[in-house]
C-alpha cells in the first residue's frame, strides 16, 4: 500500500494509508513534547497535559468525550514519553468522523479550568503513589535516573514537589509553547475516504495557530557508571544493569538490539536460560534497550532474593564479558533476526500498528521509511557487526547497576 503525505493549511504533516481489505480505522496526533522538553519547575506537565485534554473542552465535557467514543464502539488513549506525547482512537471505517471530530475539539478548544487541574494534580498523585508501591517500576524509574545524565532521565509523571508547583499559567504556556503546528504529525491508516479525512482535520486542527515563544533546553547525555543502593522493604531484590545504548539513527541500533535479544529477549535467550531455567535463580528476567535522539541506553533486569542478588549479577556480567571476547553463534543470531522480522510482520497486520509505523518513522527520519529499507537494516547485521558493537558498549566506564531492596537484612560483609 502506498502512504500519502498531505499538509494543511498551518503546516501540519498528515500521513494516511488507505487500507480497503479492512473496515477499520486508526488516527493519532503525535506531538514532539515530552519529559526531554520540559525545564526546570516544569517536571511532568507532558503527562499533566495528556491527562487534561480529556477532561472537557468548551463543546464537551469529560463524560461526553467518553461517552460519544464508547457509543460507537471504538477506542481513545493517549501516553507520554520522554520524546513525545500521543493521542490516538481505533474506530470502525463509517464512525471515523466521530473521532477526528473530537480529537480536533481536544486540541483546539481544551478548557484547562482550575477545577480539572485540581482534581487531574491529585489523580496524577495517586498515580505516582500507586506505582512507588510496585518495586519494579521504582527500580527502572531511579535506574533511568542514575544511568542517565541529561533531561532524558527525568520522570515521566514528574514528581508530586513538581506538580504542586505547576499552575494553570505554566499549563497554558506550555502547551502554546509545545502544541504547534510544526511539532504535530497526524497519522491515519485503514479504510477510510482521503479527501474527506483530509478536509476534517484541515477544518479542525488545520486552523491551529502558533502561539509559541522561543523555549531552549539542553538534550545532551552522558552515561553514567557505578551503583546505586535503593533501601526498600520489599520481598525480593529488584536489579539492572546498563550500558551505552543507540540513538533513533545511529547505525548499530539493530546490532545493540539483537545483542539485548541474546541476553534477555525471550524464554530461549542466555540469561533467562541460566538464571532462571538452570539455576532458579529469578522469575522475571529480561533486558531491553531505550533510543533517545540524542543517544540512548542498554538495560537488564532481575529480580531475586537477598540471597542469591549478587550471583545473578555475577551471571550477567560473564555473559556481557562472553559477548564482548567471542560474539554470540550464527543461529542466536538468525534467531533474533527471526524475531524481529515477524515484530515487523504483526506490526503491519492492524491499523493501529501501521499507523504508529508511520508516526515513529516521520517524527525520526522525516519521511516514512520504506519497510524494505528497515527489513534490509535486520537482515544485513553479522556476526562481526554483533563482535564489534559488544566490544564498544560493554566497557567499564558504561556499566552501572541500580539495586532496590531491603538491604538492611543483610549483613556488613554481604553489603
Amino acid at each position: 500500500m502506498s502512504i500519502i503525505t498531505k499538509r494543511l493549511d498551518n503546516g501540519i504533516t498528515v500521513l494516511i494509508e488507505d487500507i480497503k481489505s479492512i473496515n477499520t480505522a486508526s488516527l493519532g496526533f503525535f506531538v514532539r513534547a515530552g519529559v526531554k522538553n520540559e525545564l526546570p519547575g516544569e517536571e511532568g506537565i507532558s503527562h499533566f497535559i495528556e491527562h487534561l485534554l480529556f477532561k472537557g473542552t468548551t463543546n464537551r465535557s469529560a463524560k461526553e468525550i467518553s461517552e460519544e467514543i464508547d457509543d460507537q464502539g471504538g477506542m481513545i488513549n493517549a501516553y507520554t514519553s520522554v520524546e513525545k506525547t500521543a493521542y490516538y482512537i481505533q474506530m470502525t471505517s463509517n464512525t471515523l468522523e466521530i473521532g477526528i471530530d473530537i480529537l480536533n475539539d481536544m486540541f483546539l478548544n481544551s478548557t484547562f479550568t482550575e477545577e480539572n487541574i485540581e482534581k487531574e494534580r491529585n489523580v496524577i498523585i495517586e498515580e505516582i503513589r500507586m506505582y512507588e508501591d510496585i518495586p519494579e517500576e521504582v527500580v527502572h524509574e531511579e535506574n533511568l535516573s542514575f544511568a542517565i545524565n541529561g533531561v532524558q532521565s527525568q520522570k515521566v509523571a514528574g514528581t508530586i514537589e513538581s506538580l504542586k508547583g505547576i499552575n494553570r499559567d505554566k499549563i497554558i504556556k506550555y502547551f502554546n509553547d509545545m502544541y504547534k503546528p510544526e511539532n504535530i504529525v497526524i497519522a491515519v491508516a485503514g479504510n477510510i475516504n482521503v479527501e474527506d479525512t483530509y478536509e476534517r482535520l484541515n477544518k479542525g486542527i488545520g486552523q491551529l495557530k502558533d502561539k509559541s515563544t522561543k523555549r531552549f533546553y539542553d538534550g545532551s547525555m552522558n552515561i553514567n557508571s557505578g551503583e546505586k543502593i535503593i533501601n526498600q522493604e520489599t520481598n525480593q531484590v529488584h536489579l539492572c544493569v546498563n550500558t551505552l545504548g543507540a540513538s533513533n539513527i545511529d547505525k548499530d541500533r539493530v546490532s545493540m538490539s539483537v545483542i539485548s535479544n541474546v541476553l534477555g529477549g525471550n524464554m530461549s535467550s542466555r540469561l533467562f536460560q541460566k538464571i532462571r531455567e538452570e539455576r532458579g535463580l529469578a522469575y522475571s528476567v529480561y533486558s531491553y534497550t531505550t533510543n533517545f535522539d540524542e543517544g540512548g541506553l542498554f538495560t537488564i533486569y532481575a529480580g531475586t532474593t537477598h540471597d542469591d542478588y549478587k550471583e545473578v549479577i555475577s551471571i550477567i556480567e560473564n555473559e556481557l564479558k562472553e559477548i564482548k571476547e567471542k560474539g554470540i553463534t550464527e543461529k542466536e543470531l538468525q534467531r533474533a533476526k527471526n524475531q524481529f522480522l515477524s515484530m515487523v510482520t504483526f506490526g503491519l497486520e492492524s491499523s493501529k500498528g501501521k499507523m504508529s509505523r508511520m508516526a515513529g518513522s516521520y517524527l525520526v527520519y522525516g519521511e516514512v521509511r520504506d519497510i524494505e529499507i528497515v527489513i534490509e537494516e535486520i537482515e544485513s547485521v553479522n556476526l562481526e557487526d554483533i563482535q564489534r558493537v559488544a566490544k564498544k558498549i560493554f566497557d567499564e566506564k558504561y556499566i552501572s547497576k541500580t539495586i532496590l531492596g531491603n538491604m538492611n537484612l543483610l549483613t556488613k560483609d554481604e553489603k
